[in-house]
């Protein structure tokens, strides 16, 4: 069910967006809107791949229980109309009466009641708890750690690590979750549960995640030692055909970073994910990323482009003085291409 009239009404009282309901007089009591958000089926539509995603699907299931939580991909297109749309671009397509969102090039023109979009938040999760009024420290801090890939520890590469963040958990989780009901069942033992519960019971799916993370273990250590020989200062990686999962691409980006590496153009595909050192600032990869249609931040972006277009990243990485190596990654062993 969508709410318009009266009862939208009555869900937009229950948003306290500063913006457009500090000099409202308020249509229902305390009690009623207590009662409105524990009963509302609001509909909510949320990134479905990440850990800023199921965060914010957490938060919307603590104040209304019974939401409808919908999910989608940034880079396909976005249709429907939503009480909510968090963590993804306000497509032409879409109605919401409040839209929330971090990344710099998310509103795309959609129609919406009120714009929530602050690009140097670490996360959406962190806007949207704001917005809803609601204390989720810890929740939030999980977001903003794995939105921004400043994680409190390496990533873990078994089951018996120890003392490690937390927001791996989470982030090892929604990687290999296949199916949105696993999704909204995760969201749930985020907003009602624990970690440890999650641990349990998502062991499979951090299994999976930290398994793919292992094995790319071997590539990493390959590369390395190309990088220390050839000395580069970005890298394209081109990743094997049917590579569904950011984790192992993830994996060798950020233990390369520390190797002097200061840009990633990573090829899958159907798409092109950029990825700039934060301690780099020639290079802005949601600038570069929207010369191709695509957007994000300023240190991680992406585009729906194919390897066919690497020549033309090649190009714009050397413009800005970095010298590029580019591996490919989809045969049975690894090779240099070009650099």
């Amino acid at each position: 069910m969508y709410f318009w009239g009266s009862k939208y009404d009555i869900i937009a009282e229950s948003y306290p967006s500063p913006e457009t309901v500090r000099d409202r007089e308020p249509k229902v009591s305390t009690s009623m809107m207590k009662e409105t958000k524990v009963n509302a089926r609001i509909r909510a539509l949320t990134h479905g791949e990440d850990v800023d995603g199921v965060v914010c699907a957490a938060l919307v299931l603590r104040c209304y229980p019974k939401a409808i939580i919908r999910t989608a991909k940034p880079s396909t297109r976005l249709i429907g109309r939503y009480d909510l749309v968090v963590d993804l671009p306000l497509q032409r397509s879409l109605t919401t009466f409040v839209w929330i969102d971090h990344h710099a090039t998310g509103d795309e023109g959609g129609t919406c009641a009120v714009r929530v979009h602050d690009s140097g938040a670490r996360s959406a999760a962190g806007i949207l708890a704001r917005h809803l009024g609601i204390k989720a420290e810890e929740l939030v801090g999980i977001a903003d750690r794995a939105d921004s890939a400043k994680y409190r520890t390496p990533p873990p590469l078994g089951l018996k690590a120890r003392g490690y963040d937390p927001a791996w958990e989470v982030n090892d989780a929604i990687k290999a979750t296949q199916s949105r009901k696993r999704f909204i069942e995760l969201a749930k033992v985020l907003a009602f549960g624990s970690i440890e519960e999650l641990k349990k019971e998502f062991n499979a799916e951090i299994s999976h995640t930290r398994g793919v993370r292992w094995a790319a273990e071997k590539t990493v250590k390959w590369i390395s030692k190309l990088v220390e020989k050839r000395k580069p200062d970005s890298m394209i990686l081109l990743m094997p055909t049917g590579e569904k999962s950011s984790t192992a691409s993830g994996h060798l980006v950020f233990s390369l970073y520390p190797k002097g590496i200061k840009a990633f153009a990573v090829f899958y595909e159907n798409g092109c994910w950029l990825s700039v050192d934060k301690g780099f600032d020639g290079l802005d990869a949601s600038e570069l990323a929207r010369k191709y249609g695509g957007g994000g931040h300023q240190k991680s972006a992406g585009a729906r482009i194919g390897a066919n277009r690497l020549g033309e990243i090649k190009q714009e990485f050397e413009r800005v003085g970095l010298s590029t190596l580019v591996v490919d990654l989809r045969g049975k062993k690894p090779r240099v291409v070009l650099g």
